[in-house]
């Protein structure tokens, strides 16, 4: 079944992380894992400093191009009540030295207690920001998502009693 908006965005921003695709220069999609922000409507995604001359990240060389961006936010259980899918799609843009880029650096270390937003703001990359066109979501039932998500595999691994 579709999702409504407000449902879609709920699921959405509570997850951790997104696969964001874009597309190279051949008109292939480059899809890689990501943390981020909505903020309205924009979507705001932290990349790192290119380091001793090696270039840009491709998800932003690929911005050079074509603007093109989706995100998809997913949960796949084997109890497929529990199954649903959001996706994004918008233009994407680099934010650079910028208040604009201070802000959505504040979202991202109020959201993740591991990220250092005021070292990043100091040593950290430009921010991808996507300018959200639209949403699309579905879920197999019209249960509300779940909020306590499985715990990694690798935090299993550590409880198991020997």
């Amino acid at each position: 079944m579709k999702l409504g908006q407000d449902e879609m965005r709920s699921r959405f921003e509570r997850e951790r992380s997104v696969r964001l695709a874009t597309v190279d220069e051949r008109g292939g999609a480059h899809v890689v894992p990501v943390i981020f922000v909505v903020d309205g409507d924009i979507l705001y995604s932290p990349t790192d400093r290119p380091k001793n001359g090696a270039p840009r990240p491709k998800r932003l060389r690929n911005l050079d191009h074509d603007q093109r961006v989706t995100v998809l936010a997913d949960l796949y259980d084997d109890d497929w009540l529990k199954a649903w899918w959001v996706r994004l799609r918008g233009t994407g843009r680099v934010v650079g030295e910028s208040p604009e880029r201070t802000r959505a650096l504040g979202l991202l270390d109020r959201k993740y207690g591991q990220f250092d937003g005021p070292r990043y703001l100091r040593d950290g990359g430009p921010v991808l920001a996507v300018d959200i066109k639209d949403w699309l979501g579905w879920a197999f039932s019209d249960r509300p998502a779940q909020t306590d998500r499985p715990r990694p595999w690798h935090e299993r691994l550590r409880r198991r009693p020997r």
